[in-house]
């Protein structure tokens, strides 16, 4: 993983740990949202508001990513355009 993405998933972990209470060490790349933490669209809609403030940047459509892993690559990707 690059010095970009270990950045990124550091401060998306600490951001679900703060807005939805999780353990750092429950959010590893593997993670399911839905399945492993019971994440539901709500959950997702509120994540990706929280990590829109983060970043500082808009998500331009529903936040569809099934594991950590793969919201690490879309901020990542997002992070490099802007």
């Amino acid at each position: 993983m690059n010095t970009l993405s270990t950045r990124v998933e550091h401060r998306i972990k600490r951001t679900i740990s703060e807005e939805f209470q999780i353990p750092k060490y429950l959010l590893q790349p593997e993670t399911i949202f839905k399945e492993d933490l019971g994440f539901d669209e709500f959950d997702m809609l509120f994540l990706s508001l929280a990590l829109e403030d983060e970043f500082e940047f808009l998500f331009t459509e529903d936040l569809k990513v099934e594991e950590m892993k793969d919201l690490v690559k879309l901020v990542s990707i997002k992070l490099r355009k802007s």
